[in-house]
């Protein structure tokens, strides 16, 4: 999984780890609840990768579930996650077949499964029966939108609501995503710091503004201009996520849009994406170098936009696979519409 800045959250974070690793020997569910945007996906990715749990449990299990899911396709992302084996390892195998292989995988052994993203408890009883109750302190980590999910998934759950980061942790993390290392320039720090509060407390937010500003001379006037625009923007319309769009070169929007296309929650192999936009004809063409090249250069610049997640990395470090923010795909939804992109139609 790849590394995400985390600013704030560190009680959180060693709660959470305590949660985990102490205890009931029973199975137990501990969920992360918050609105979009809060970094419950990025705190559970850092406690999977956290030592206390690395040292405490024998096996570690991840799966994405979203608003529709697949039983199935659920299966073979725990298995995968757990073994490392190819999906296409599992494909030809029934819905029982798989919940056997984990079942099986996991009895007496002290367990933490990740079930990042839930909207229903539903999701949770498709695939409790795969999950052995033996007395191993085995865990079950929720993130969820809902705290409904939560609590009627089990009557004895922890849940942990996230709260907002404050004024001082928003400027934090948007000094780090806009300079990195290097020291916030004193006369930038008036109106980032006014920035900073207009973000209200959601990391997400930040990360777009930041991206924004990355991009841009470094000016205060031009500074002062995205002040001036924010404090306009109702920020429950996500209009501060179309910012991040309108300030997107021309050639972008299109590969941006593109995205809208894809199912959401799913990793989107980045050979075959950058394939399709080649074939719409959104690369420019450069005499100097391959589509693919241009069409990777995109990606990069999308992601380092804070608009494109990476999913997975190569060997060499560049991205495998990409997927998209919950928050962010409703707006590039919502675009794609506006702008007559494409047309999604719901069943």
């Amino acid at each position: 999984m790849v590394d995400e800045i985390i600013v704030g959250l560190k009680d959180e974070t060693m709660q959470i780890a305590s949660q985990l690793v102490r205890g009931p020997d029973h199975l137990q569910i501990i969920s992360i609840t918050g609105m979009p945007g809060l970094g419950k996906t990025t705190l559970a990715k850092k406690l999977f990768n956290h030592s206390s749990v690395l040292n405490h449990f024998d096996k570690r299990l991840w799966c994405v579930v979203s608003q529709t899911y697949e039983r199935k396709r659920l299966l073979t992302d725990i298995l995968h996650s757990m073994t490392n084996l190819k999906e296409d390892k599992f494909l030809e195998l029934e819905v029982e077949e798989l919940g056997e292989k984990i079942y099986k995988n996991l009895k007496e052994r002290r367990y933490f499964f990740v079930m990042d993203d839930i909207w229903n408890v539903k999701a949770w009883d498709d695939l409790k029966m795969y999950f052995p109750k033996d007395k191993t302190s085995s865990r079950i980590l929720f993130t969820s939108r809902n705290k409904e999910v939560a609590s009627e998934a089990s009557s004895d759950g922890i849940i942990n609501e996230l709260p907002f980061l404050s004024v001082d942790e928003c400027w934090d993390l948007l000094q780090q995503k806009v300079f990195g290392k290097a020291l916030c320039p004193r006369e930038f720090q008036d109106v980032g710091k006014q920035i900073a509060t207009s973000c209200k407390g959601l990391p997400l937010a930040v990360a777009g503004i930041a991206a924004v500003l990355a991009n841009m001379e470094k000016k205060e006037s031009l500074w002062q201009e995205v002040a001036a625009s924010l404090s306009s923007y109702i920020f429950k319309d996500q209009d501060i996520l179309e910012l991040s769009y309108k300030h997107l070169p021309i050639h972008l929007k299109p590969c941006f849009l593109y995205f809208s296309a894809f199912e959401e929650d799913r990793e989107i192999p980045v050979k075959k994406l950058l394939s399709l936009w080649i074939s719409e004809g959104f690369v420019q063409k450069n005499e100097d170098k391959r589509s693919e090249d241009v069409a990777e250069e995109y990606l990069i610049e999308l992601i380092n936009r804070s608009m494109v997640q990476v999913a997975k990395r190569r060997s060499d470090n560049g991205a495998k696979a990409c997927n998209m923010h919950d928050l962010i795909r409703d707006m590039c939804l919502r675009m794609a519409k506006d702008e007559n992109f494409l047309k999604v139609i719901e069943e």
